[in-house]
């Protein structure tokens, strides 16, 4: 069965646990590298959803590997803070759903309406 697991700091843990999700604790970014080889190691179906600053800091070789490999899904974890981090929460939604559904979605400005 599919499942979501999280690798993330301690502060964050607690959240992600209360929604079922495997939750893994990594303090820094070796402890991160090691808890994601471990978990694709196992090759189960799911997603891995890997702290953002994690994520954007992997060794070249790892992060090559993420993001050729497709079991798992690993993507980055937006950490919810507002104008942090090296993209825009609507550049990381679509990197996301590029990721999930295998092409591009492009989106309307916020608060933008349709056209007539």
């Amino acid at each position: 069965m599919p499942q979501l697991t999280v690798i993330i700091p301690a502060d964050l843990a607690p959240g992600f646990a209360l929604t079922g999700a495997r939750t893994c604790v990594a303090a820094d970014l070796v402890e991160a590298e090691r808890l994601l080889r471990v978990q694709m190691d196992e090759d189960v179906e799911g997603v891995i959803a890997l702290h953002a600053p994690y994520y954007n800091q992997l060794s070249p070789k790892l992060r090559e590997q993420v993001q050729t490999d497709y079991r798992p899904l690993v993507i980055p974890l937006p950490d919810g803070l507002p104008g942090r981090g090296e993209v825009s929460r609507r550049q990381q939604l679509t990197e996301m759903l590029r990721r999930v559904i295998g092409y591009s979605i492009s989106f309307r400005g916020e608060g933008e309406l349709p056209s007539q």
